[in-house]
């Protein structure tokens, strides 16, 4: 999965250089643009690679456990600690690398903390004086712009400057269509692997739809979005992606675009062609099609009878 746009090249070829050092990195971009692939890959290739590489969700991490999880608990410090305490996630990561995702999450008293940690290289923890030395190196990730949050105070602009010692910029899909063919071919052979199915071509037009749609979910989105169409594909060629891609529109068959686009319809009309065009992608199997929409079985039987739909079933696959 190699992109080719300039704005990927660039984080990649800084991200190679990154990974040489031991310095903090701040990577930055759009939820979902696979900043913590870059951060492990940034592991993966320095001199930490056979270390431990701890990935925090700062987002994740419930309030009031956030300290006890980052920098661990000595025995009895709080109702609930562990008897002989425990070590947090910087304890575990000594030698290795550890990834704050998210970082702009984190509470401003946190935030304090983590910066001691960055500065002194050692963690105390809770109901704990003694301080115990770490050796990590942090790669920190945000889709927040930092700098404004910093302006705004509400990011402290000391542990900023701390992290942001090296900054990579990850583009939007958006901004590198050019990448989105090579991406869409390598899902796919990695879910029909996973899947054990035989791996479909992708025709031309299903292609062109892909370039086209913005991605807002960015990565994560393209992966879900090919793993969803293995899961329905039985090996035919992909013809069309449309219904995938919104959920609304719908291709029919032959790969015709869905009814009336491009036309002013009623919902109703909409409605009834994207369940006709939605049946007809499932093989009229009326479970697959019902999770496909994403209503429930009952639902899509009450509109299907609502719109006159109806099912042969001499001729068609059981639902």
């Amino acid at each position: 999965m190699i992109g080719s746009s300039a704005g990927l090249k660039r984080a990649l070829d800084a991200a190679k250089k990154a990974a040489r050092g031991a310095s903090n990195v701040l990577l930055s971009g759009e939820s979902g643009v696979g900043k913590e692939i870059f951060a492990q890959a940034i592991h993966n290739a320095g001199a930490r690679a056979a270390q431990p590489f701890i990935a925090i969700n700062c987002a994740a991490l419930p309030h009031a456990l956030i300290e006890s999880e980052l920098f661990g608990h000595a025995p009895g410090s709080f109702t609930g600690a562990a008897r002989d305490g425990r070590p947090g996630k910087f304890e575990s990561a000594d030698g290795g690398t550890v990834f704050l995702d998210e970082i702009s999450e984190l509470p401003i008293d946190v935030q304090a903390k983590l910066l001691r940690v960055l500065q002194e290289r050692e963690v105390t923890r809770i109901g704990d004086t003694r301080g115990i030395p770490v050796d990590v190196r942090i790669i920190c990730a945000s889709n927040r712009d930092l700098a404004s949050m910093v302006l705004a105070k509400t990011f402290r602009e000391d542990l900023y400057y701390r992290c942001n010692v090296i900054e990579i910029t990850i583009p939007p899909l958006r901004e590198r269509r050019e990448d989105i063919r090579a991406m869409a071919e390598f899902f796919l052979a990695r879910y029909c692997t996973r899947m054990h199915k035989p791996t479909p071509e992708i025709a031309e037009q299903a292609l062109q739809q892909l370039e086209s749609h913005d991605w807002p979910g960015n990565v994560r989105e393209m992966e879900n979005l090919v793993e969803k169409i293995v899961n329905f594909n039985e090996g035919e060629r992909i013809a069309d992606a449309s219904l995938f891609l919104d959920g609304t529109s719908a291709p029919q068959a032959g790969g015709a675009p869905a009814g009336h686009r491009g036309e002013a319809v009623s919902l109703k009309e909409a409605e009834r062609v994207a369940i006709e065009a939605a049946l007809a992608a499932c093989s009229f199997n009326v479970t697959h099609c019902a999770t496909l929409l994403q209503v429930s079985k009952p639902a899509l039987y009450a509109k299907m009878k609502r719109h006159g739909i109806r099912i042969e079933r001499s001729l068609r696959q059981p639902a």
